[in-house]
C-alpha cells in the first residue's frame, strides 16, 4: 500500500515539478541567446575595423574554410582562402576603400547552432556606396564564425 502511495505521489508530483522547470529553462535559453547575440554583434564589428585596416588575414579568422561570400555586384567568393585573397586584392587596387557593415536584426536559430544576420552596409571610396545584406553564422565547438555573406548594392555614386 505504501509504495501505491508513493507512485501516486510521485505521479502527482512529476508534472508540477517539470512545469517549474520549464520557466527556468527558458530564462537559461534566453541569455544564452543574448550570448549568442552580442558575440555575433562584436564579431561584426571587428570586421569592420579589420576591413577598414585592410587586415585580410585577420578577417579570415572570421570565415569557416566552406565561406561564401556574393558581393553587391554578384560576383561570388567560394572558401575561406579564396575570399582572404580577394580581400587582399581588393585593398591592393583600392588602397582606401572600406565598409562597415550594421546588424539591423540577429535570429539565433532553435538549437543555437546558426543564426541569421541582416542589416544594412555602407561603402566608401568606391562605386557601390551601400545596401543591404544577409549573413549566415555557425556555431560550431562553440565558435561562431561566419558561414556566407550576401550583399546587394542599392546605392552608386
Amino acid at each position: 500500500m505504501n509504495q501505491v502511495l508513493v507512485l501516486l505521489a510521485l505521479l502527482f508530483i512529476a508534472p508540477f515539478s517539470s512545469a517549474q522547470l520549464i520557466p527556468a529553462q527558458a530564462d537559461s535559453l534566453q541569455r544564452v541567446r543574448q550570448q549568442d547575440d552580442s558575440i555575433i554583434r562584436a564579431s561584426r564589428a571587428a570586421t569592420n575595423t579589420l576591413i577598414a585596416s585592410h587586415d585580410a588575414r585577420g578577417l579570415g579568422r572570421y570565415f569557416y574554410p566552406d565561406f561564401i561570400r556574393i558581393s553587391g555586384n554578384g560576383n561570388m567568393v567560394v572558401g575561406k582562402d579564396a575570399a582572404i585573397a580577394y580581400w587582399t586584392k581588393t585593398f591592393a587596387e583600392q588602397p582606401t576603400i572600406y565598409y562597415i557593415r550594421t546588424p539591423d536584426q540577429i535570429t539565433i536559430s532553435d538549437d543555437g547552432l546558426s543564426a541569421w544576420e541582416s542589416g544594412t552596409w555602407a561603402g566608401y571610396n568606391t562605386k557601390s556606396k551601400g545596401g543591404r545584406y544577409a549573413a549566415q553564422w555557425t556555431s560550431r565547438n562553440n565558435i561562431w564564425k561566419l558561414q556566407s555573406e550576401f550583399f546587394i548594392t542599392l546605392s552608386t555614386y
